[in-house]
């Protein structure tokens, strides 16, 4: 886990496919139910700072749980990381202007900080440090997430 989060805030000082809930609601007759998806909304900066005041008292589960809400709120940096892989498959040339994009994009800079405010507090206690180094927990996330395991290489 520490090298996938160590490679994206890399990648991103160079340069969240979102978790969904599903709710129910009632049709006019009231007998049958449809599904609709909530897309799950997570102010990272929030839970930076809930990390760093409580994040020591958090068991590995807890910091998982936090880890995969840090990845939820990334979504949009997520997003930008596995678009700009395919297009830079498709057309190397294109590199420099997405690059330019992402370096332009104030909202890219407010994640990256979040994110590496959120790992300093991880890695100053032993349970966000064994979510940390958990790579399999890392892959695993990102694929739950519906991300490649390579969107952070």
């Amino acid at each position: 886990m520490k090298k996938v989060l160590l490679m994206f805030a890399l990648f991103t000082s160079l340069c969240l496919f979102s978790c969904k809930d599903a709710a129910t609601t009632t049709t006019e007759n009231g007998d049958t139910t449809k599904t609709e998806t909530v897309e799950k909304k997570v102010d990272i900066n929030e839970l930076a700072a809930k990390a760093k005041a409580e994040g020591a008292n958090w068991s590995v589960d807890e910091w998982k749980a936090a880890f995969k809400d840090m990845l939820i709120g990334m979504k949009p940096m997520l997003d930008f990381m596995k678009d700009f892989k395919e297009k830079l498959e498709k057309d190397p040339a294109a590199a420099a202007t997405l690059m330019e994009k992402m370096e332009n994009n104030k909202e890219f800079e407010s994640l990256e900080k979040a994110m590496g405010e959120f790992n300093t507090a991880a890695e100053a206690c032993e349970n966000g440090k064994k979510v940390l180094d958990d790579e399999e927990f890392g892959k695993q996330l990102l694929k739950e997430l519906g991300y490649p395991e390579d969107v952070m290489k």
